[in-house]
């Protein structure tokens, strides 16, 4: 587990994060729709032209903010011969004023990636925020059926993936085997969310 995420510290601060937020606006963006999610007034989701980077863009005190982001990565590593999308920044502010608005959008845009792309993996570094999001996600990912595995890439050339199946024994056995504070074992080991 992490302390903090360097983009926490990036957008975390209001002058940082407007600094950043503008920077983002000013590499291109395409407005982006995400089922299910009713955008409010003086909002707007974003993707980036460049890359798998998603945010949603206010104005506070007439600048650019955001108040969400999320990274996406892709692989198949783990998952060979399926790819696998990996959140690799999720952010979300803590200012009362946009929880309204942000409640819940992480779900519904993890929800969005698996329905994508089948298969998501947990990032290697984890802070305690994103662990209780990827507990949530798991438990929520058993109601639904989807197959949940502990990926573990620490012996062999090849990553070995276990089924998991129940949170129970997710908690029992698998969270400490993942989510370690070894930093030579760590970033070798995911949990997987999986449709198929």
């Amino acid at each position: 587990m992490i302390d903090s995420a360097d983009f926490s510290q990036k957008l975390g601060l209001i002058s940082r994060n407007v600094e950043h937020t503008e920077a983002f606006l000013a590499r291109g963006t395409v407005e982006f729709h995400l089922p299910g999610f009713l955008l409010p007034v003086g909002y707007l989701l974003l993707k980036s032209r460049y890359g798998d980077e998603y945010r949603l863009v206010t104005t506070d005190d007439g600048k650019p903010y955001t108040a969400y982001a999320v990274k996406l990565a892709f692989h198949k590593e783990i998952t060979f011969p399926h790819g696998a999308a990996t959140q690799v920044m999720v952010w979300r502010t803590p200012r009362a004023v946009h929880q309204r608005v942000i409640s819940g959008l992480s779900q519904l845009f993890f929800q969005w990636v698996l329905s994508e792309y089948d298969i998501v993996v947990s990032d290697s570094e984890q802070t305690g925020d994103g662990q209780r999001f990827w507990l949530r996600m798991i438990d929520w990912a058993f109601t639904m059926n989807y197959q949940i595995g502990v990926a573990d890439g620490t012996v062999g050339e090849e990553w070995h993936l276990t089924p998991v199946n129940s949170y129970a024994e997710l908690e029992e056995r698998w969270i400490a085997f993942a989510w370690r504070n070894d930093s030579d074992v760590h970033p070798h080991r995911s949990l997987v969310i999986s449709k198929k």
